[in-house]
């Protein structure tokens, strides 16, 4: 279950920075917001990751809305993750209304020590915010050579199930990760449904329409606008409406929050929950031997014939981690709109933008 359209990209329209022009601006709002140093940073930190994975629709053009849900009393800038009981294999922590970034960062990090000590690790996070890219927190886990599994639940049923055009579960967000020695991990992010509505937000400042079968309005009909969607289609229907499903069970009441079609309020408004899972690999056998059948399975898959001549069959993170290694050495392209709109509430706060 993939992502069924791809990001949108124009030259013409972009601006590229790298994360050095970025990072103390965007620290900077934060902190005139009132929030710590270090969470700011933490913050900015995974929204960059996100951009230099290739996730656009999750990293720093989206600052504007987490600032504006601080004006709102949505985010306390200010929260402490609490941990509200533990065992050895389990941490329940309440993120304080946090924003998500920096709750979530907490919980991957708890989830991982219980791994490495006893084997796996569970963390589920409530009264959260949401936590942008769901990848880049398994990336957390797998840099120390674990395999994770991040479930996150953001706002109200706006996935429809089979049989409806009405929202029945949240368009939660599914990872995992998986190490691989001296290459790039399997890394796999996604929306349950058939686009994140990120993505819809992006190809609206393109001046993309949304595909067909991809999302609907009020009335059930198709929608090619992002102000006319309303409900998605499921990612390959049955597949992602099951998976949204157990998404909404995990991150939601086993967390310590509701299901997506009890909440009404804006996704600021109401809170996002999220469910870690953590595998240390030598728990259950030996590294080495882990890695040696894991890799010959993937050089088969990419000897596959593929459909398109002199494209390999792709394992889920080849495409990331080639718009890392492009980024990072030319820069993040943004739209040029979503950093007109960065620098002029930068200015606003009076933090100073060289860019």
């Amino acid at each position: 279950m993939t992502q069924s359209i791809p990001f949108p990209n124009d030259p013409a329209q972009e601006v590229r920075l790298t994360p050095e022009q970025l990072t103390p601006v965007l620290e900077a709002m934060f902190v005139k917001k009132s929030m710590f140093q270090f969470d700011a940073s933490v913050a900015v930190k995974r929204m960059l990751e996100a951009d230099l994975y290739g996730i656009p629709s999750h990293g720093v053009g989206r600052i504007c809305e987490y600032i504006d849900a601080i004006d709102l009393g949505d985010i306390d800038p200010r929260a402490r993750v609490l941990v509200l009981h533990e065992n050895d294999v389990m941490t329940m922590m309440d993120g304080s209304r946090s924003i998500g970034h920096v709750a979530a960062t907490k919980a991957i990090e708890s989830a991982s020590a219980k791994a490495k000590s006893s084997g796996v690790g569970v963390a589920a996070l409530s009264n959260s915010q949401t936590l942008g890219a769901a990848s880049v927190y398994v990336r957390l886990a797998v840099e120390q050579g674990l395999i994770a599994i991040c479930m996150s639940s953001t706002g109200g049923a706006t996935v429809a199930a089979p049989g409806t055009k009405s929202g029945a579960v949240g368009n939660a967000a599914f990872s995992y990760g998986v190490p691989i020695q001296n290459g790039a991990p399997v890394i796999f992010d996604s929306a349950c449904g058939a686009s994140s509505w990120g993505k819809l937000r992006l190809l609206e400042q393109y001046g993309l329409p949304i595909p067909a079968g991809i999302a609907f309005d009020e009335q059930g009909e198709e929608a090619t606008t992002f102000e006319a969607a309303k409900v998605l289609q499921s990612g390959g229907k049955e597949l992602g409406y099951g998976l949204s499903l157990l998404c909404s069970i995990l991150a939601g009441p086993l967390s310590v929050g509701r299901m997506p079609i009890k909440k009404t309020r804006s996704d600021s408004a109401e809170d996002s929950q999220h469910f870690f899972i953590v595998f240390d690999i030598s728990s259950f056998q030996d590294p080495e031997r882990f890695q040696k059948q894991l890799n010959a399975g993937l050089d088969e898959i990419r000897e596959l014939p593929s459909e398109y001549p002199g494209e390999p069959v792709r394992i889920p993170g080849d495409r990331s981690q080639q718009c890392f290694q492009n980024y990072s050495q030319n820069g993040i392209p943004f739209h040029r709109s979503t950093i007109d709109e960065i620098r002029a509430r930068a200015e606003q706060l009076g933090v100073v933008v060289e860019w």
